[in-house]
């Protein structure tokens, strides 16, 4: 506004492009609801529950197991869609193990993020991809510059998982 750039026209094309990703990410929101509350309804998170504590796995063996499904995830689908997908069905999981769930959380966040990494879908290497206007950089370079950043947050990972204190530390001192 302050340069005069905006006119009437791309105004409406931003105000257009605003709505349409409000109304996707809404209709995402809805429907995350209502699978939700249908599972809720279906009884099974509970299901899982008894299923995954008759199998004897522990709090550590649900883990690795939860962890592996959401590397596998984030590498062909995105964020929002992993956490509206699988977290309905695992916090009850969690609960009965009683894992605190701020560190449920930060290491699910964290999985998703390494399997948007890795291939061999990747979303954000293609995304990288995209923004770059440079046909001599290909997805196998890409990929080959995230690798000590997904190693590096793999080590990160496993020293959440394994010292979930590193997580929960501002929790005990909030104020500094």
């Amino acid at each position: 506004l302050l340069r005069r750039k905006l006119n009437l026209k791309s105004l409406w094309s931003v105000l257009t492009e605003t709505g349409h990703v409000t109304v996707s990410v809404s209709f995402l929101i809805i429907c995350a609801t209502i699978y939700t509350r249908m599972l809720a309804m279906s009884g099974m998170p509970q299901h899982l529950v008894e299923l995954l504590t008759g199998l004897g796995l522990g709090p550590t063996g649900f883990l690795i197991i939860y962890v592996a499904i959401v590397l596998l995830l984030g590498t062909i689908i995105d964020s929002s869609s992993i956490l509206l997908i699988v977290l309905p069905l695992m916090l009850p999981i969690a609960e009965q193990f009683g894992m605190n769930l701020i560190w449920f959380g930060v290491v699910t966040v964290v999985a998703v993020e390494i399997g948007l990494l890795t291939p061999p879908f990747g979303l954000s290497v293609y995304v990288i991809k995209s923004t770059l206007q440079d046909a001599r950089i290909t997805l196998g370079d890409i990929f080959r510059g995230t690798a000590p950043f997904t190693l590096m947050m793999l080590a990160v990972l496993l020293l959440l998982i394994f010292v979930p204190q590193l997580s929960l530390v501002l929790l005990k001192n909030p104020g500094g």
